[in-house]
């Protein structure tokens, strides 16, 4: 649990930048801060995934909150204008945690107000609950003004006409009917009066909007006001919904949820706070899509992503022990498969898939390569996977939709100049920030490890003559790779190859030549690599994407949309890297003593920081410089998966899945 006192949560510059984050499973979610004031445009109680799992709207964007008790007004809401902040509702609360749901509690004079914000699961459904916890003298009333905006959660709202009133459907219903295609929402509640009162809330401002180069002003419609009378006994709530609720009964959605994620951490079994912390987090990414699962990139703006999907794999299935849903989420992006490729984004509106990934689709043979590890599943794959893996090679072997092939050195080649077809694919217009043509490190490291695994699935298979071709394959490969890649000058890896350039510029890719199952480097040259890589690049949060020598790094990723991704991969701090690194130490020096204690030192720094951005979750990545400031989205999927996975790896003194099956590559290749 985390829990915050008094003295953060009235510090407004403080509990403004703590954020929360409910989701429900199918890509809809609420979150705000832990002052209550907006400063995000993303924020909302309930935004709505209406073509699962995109096509998000923001619904009910807020509640403007007020109490009466003994004679005064006390305000629960706080809102910024571009000139002011009013009411100041942050100064009433009295603590803030997560158990698992955000929990505000809020002091008026003697009296202590508690309120709980929680999603149900599988369902566009936001629950606000208030509930007083100890008996009132006398009456106390709570007036709530749902504010509700229907617009795609990347826009923002600007006042005009865009609802009716409202339209009473039964009692303790208020339905809001926008105009266009979005479907109504409702607002079931146990108000004792209902007072329709339609105005405007003009000019929010939102602050972390505004410091993104963003649009950073918004306008919110209002129907009414509804009023309470709390209780210690009978709690007040609203549910805000587009679907019918007919019999709404917050405490039992509340307690169904709280079982649900109970059972989620007991099946994942971490043995400390931090792990049943990251359990919870994982979860949050896993989204129903069709009849399948895909994996939300990161909130609160990222869709689901074909490459964060299977990198954060391992972690968010195989570690905490969710078999079935790796084995869904593996056939849900074996059926996107398009001419060899996996794709790497949905489109927000219609879904449809992109493909502009070359790395994704090789990402996936390390999938699998975990959940045979882990499994032991044959069958599943050689029944469900096998012949899209074959489509996959063959297609590189022949040449992709992006032109991406093996060249007659076993290589994968990008031939486009200036693609950023792979993880660290940042681009403004027509700027690529960190151009991936020619041969990537990482992308011929992934395709020796997805040939190797094609060579040892045949032989399981009883396919000779395909397990020897793909030896061949993964010989040619391992041959060039080795002749082309070692930069003995740097005692690292070269990070691509172009023609006859071999780029010298340190990043981390080169971490997953030295981590990924099959290994291409002898043992010196790895450890060499590996002290370079450590060296150079390692930040209390995890690797930096450039060394701070280079005339290009970028020490801070902040400002308007130029220079932050100007700074993307140009220094910013990726702590998902943790996870290729801890690989890349056992497999160079096995399970020592040191190697777990430099392991757990890595991690240390990430039980601080489930209280510092976005509560009880990982963010996207940090600054290059120190302080190593949180940046980009606050709850990242492959974040949390990768230091989850080590952390439950180190306390169970064992990599995901290596009690099942030894490796199948006893030699160095």
């Amino acid at each position: 649990m985390i829990s915050l006192g008094r003295n953060i949560c009235t510090n407004l510059e403080n509990s403004s930048r703590k954020e929360w984050m409910e989701t429900n499973g199918i890509g809809g979610y609420a979150c705000g801060t832990v002052s209550g004031m907006p400063t995000r445009g993303y924020q909302s109680l309930l935004t709505a995934a209406l073509n699962v799992p995109l096509n998000r709207v923001v619904m009910l964007a807020q509640l403007e909150e007020t109490v009466s008790c003994r004679g005064r007004k006390y305000h629960l809401s706080t809102y910024q204008y571009p000139d002011k902040i009013t009411p100041k509702g942050y100064l009433n609360i009295e603590a803030f945690r997560l158990e698992p749901f955000p929990v505000f509690t809020y002091r008026l004079a003697d009296q202590l107000l508690e309120k709980r914000i929680f999603m149900s699961y599988g369902h566009n459904l936001t629950w606000i609950v208030y509930r007083l916890l100890t008996p009132p003298e006398e009456d106390i009333i709570l007036t709530v003004r749902p504010l509700v905006s229907f617009r795609g959660h990347h826009l923002r709202r600007q006042e005009r006409r865009f609802v009716n009133t409202y339209h009473e459907l039964q009692e303790h219903v208020i339905q809001l009917i926008p105009d266009g295609n979005m479907p109504a929402l409702n607002i079931c509640h146990n108000a004792l009066v209902y007072e329709h009162s339609a105005n405007w809330q003009q000019n929010l401002f939102y602050r972390e909007e505004h410091a993104r180069g963003l649009e950073s002003g918004e306008d919110l419609f209002s129907p009414g006001i509804l009023s309470f009378k709390l209780s210690d006994v009978e709690p007040g709530f609203l549910a805000a919904t587009p679907e019918s609720l007919t019999h709404p009964d917050p405490m039992a959605a509340a307690q169904a949820e709280i079982i649900r994620r109970r059972a989620l951490v007991d099946m994942a079994a971490p043995s400390d706070d931090f792990g049943r912390t990251l359990s919870l987090a994982a979860d949050q990414f896993i989204v129903r899509r069709g009849d399948g699962l895909s994996v939300i990139a990161g909130y609160p703006w990222m869709g689901d992503c074909g490459r964060d999907a299977i990198i954060a794999f391992p972690g968010l299935t195989l570690a905490t022990k969710r078999t079935s849903e790796a084995r869904n989420l593996l056939q849900t992006l074996a059926g996107y498969c398009s001419e060899g490729m996996l794709p790497n984004h949905f489109n927000e509106e219609h879904s449809q898939p992109i493909y502009n990934s070359v790395d994704a689709a090789l990402w996936f043979f390390v999938a699998v390569y975990h959940y045979r590890q882990a499994t032991g599943d044959n069958q599943f794959i050689r029944e469900q996977l096998w012949t899209t893996m074959e489509e996959i090679i063959s297609w590189y072997l022949k040449g992709t939709r992006l032109n991406v092939r093996s060249e007659d050195d076993g290589l994968i080649n990008i031939p486009e100049e200036g693609a950023q077809f792979t993880w660290m694919d940042a681009q403004v217009g027509d700027w690529v920030v960190t151009p991936r043509s020619g041969k990537p490190v990482e992308v011929n490291a992934l395709w020796y490890n997805a040939l190797c695994l094609m060579r040892d699935l045949a032989a399981d298979f009883k396919q000779p003559a395909d397990s020897n071709r793909y030896r061949q394959l993964a010989d040619k490969t391992a041959k060039a790779f080795k002749s082309l890649f070692w930069n003995k000058k740097g005692s690292c890896l070269f990070d691509r190859v172009e023609d006859n350039f071999q780029d010298a510029t340190l990043r981390p890719n080169q971490l997953l030549a030295l981590s990924l199952p099959y290994s291409l480097l002898e043992r010196d040259q790895a450890e060499k690599a590996l002290r370079t890589v450590r060296r150079e690049l390692y930040t209390t949060f995890g690797f930096r994407s450039l060394n701070q020598a280079n005339e290009n790094y970028h020490g801070t990723y902040e400002g308007d949309i130029l220079n932050r991704e100007g700074a993307t991969h140009q220094g910013t701090v990726w702590p998902w890297l943790i996870g290729p690194y801890a690989d890349a130490l056992r497999k160079i020096y096995g399970e020592t003593k040191a190697v777990k204690e430099e392991i757990t030192r890595m991690i240390k720094p990430f039980v601080n920081h489930l209280e510092e951005h976005g509560l009880g979750s990982i963010s996207e990545m940090f600054d290059g410089d120190p302080p190593h400031q949180a940046r980009g989205c606050i709850a990242s999927a492959k974040s949390v998966a990768e230091i989850l996975r080590v952390h439950l790896e180190l306390k169970k003194g064992e990599p995901v899945g290596s009690h099942s099956m030894a490796h199948s590559d006893k030699k160095q290749s």
